[in-house]
């Protein structure tokens, strides 16, 4: 196991995708700390003049019976929304805005179809059979190490943007530890299913381009759409809807029932985004 794991690092470190997706992973996180500046110290009072707008436009609605409780309600969405994104110069501030963010679970799901795809067209992955592993110990080691890249990818990046914002903020809080593992277990647990979606189509095509259009797809709201319009007949869906806990944990929180059911959704995902590679590559013929 330790062979595999060594060759996968290696040809992950080396492989010309990984490097252009950490360049853009790491811009964002430095992006995203002047974000968190910007937002948690208002230096230019710019979320005080917006709500203030917002609530002259409230008043002024007053004197319209129709569709005025439609319009309280919006208002009173979008300052509840503001509230929260003044509250980013803490631990799980960082993380909401360097984690929560679909743009890079799609970046890290075209970096593992790119490097399935590169894979198999290099007939590489022969090569592991050279170390006596079998085929599932081959799809799970590769899987594995795919895996951990990402974590440690967006630690790092996550360091990035907590020291950029350490140092540029007035003001940081480290007191919100509990929350930040609370909430950073369920954010990277998506960010590993996304990427374990895109390594299963990967692996059974050999190829990335469908691989990369179906995680965009299931990245960006697809999913949702299904779940949303499943659970006006089945309350239970909306639960498996993934986009919509990434969104609802940046701009609210949890209770202790919903949390402990998104973890059994995000391993019923696991399990199957796992064990599909892993079915196949016992029967299929590695050369």
């Amino acid at each position: 196991m330790i062979k595999e794991l060594k060759a996968n690092c290696y040809r992950i470190l080396r492989s010309k995708s990984f490097i252009v997706i950490c360049i853009l992973i790491f811009l964002g996180a430095v992006f995203s700390a002047l974000e968190i500046k910007l937002i948690a110290d208002d230096p230019g009072n710019w979320i005080e003049y917006v709500e203030e707008a917002v609530a002259r436009t409230a008043d002024s609605s007053e004197t319209v019976e129709t569709g005025y409780n439609e319009t309280s309600v919006s208002v009173s969405a979008f300052n509840s929304n503001i509230i929260s994104l003044g509250e980013l110069d803490n631990l799980t501030g960082v993380m909401r805005m360097t984690w929560s963010v679909e743009l890079i679970c799609f970046l890290h799901c075209i970096f593992i179809a790119l490097f399935i795809s590169a894979e198999y067209k290099s007939h590489f992955h022969v090569n592991h059979f050279s170390l006596n592993s079998s085929p599932l110990l081959i799809v799970y080691m590769e899987w594995f190490s795919l895996m951990i890249t990402i974590v440690v990818v967006e630690f790092i990046a996550y360091g990035v943007a907590l020291g950029i914002s350490v140092l540029f903020c007035d003001s940081f809080s480290f007191a919100d530890v509990g929350n930040f593992v609370k909430y950073g277990v369920l954010m990277m647990g998506i960010m590993v299913v996304y990427a374990s979606f895109s390594f299963m189509i990967a692996f059974l095509r050999k190829a990335s381009a469908l691989a990369i259009v179906l995680s965009s797809l299931f990245v960006f709201g697809v999913l949702d759409f299904i779940c949303g319009f499943a659970s006006v007949w089945i309350d239970i869906a909306q639960y498996f809807a993934l986009n919509g806990i990434l969104n609802y944990i940046a701009y609210g929180e949890y209770s202790s029932i919903n949390y402990v059911f998104e973890v059994f959704v995000i391993l019923f995902y696991l399990a199957v985004f796992l064990g599909v590679p892993l079915i196949v590559a016992s029967t299929r013929d590695p050369y």
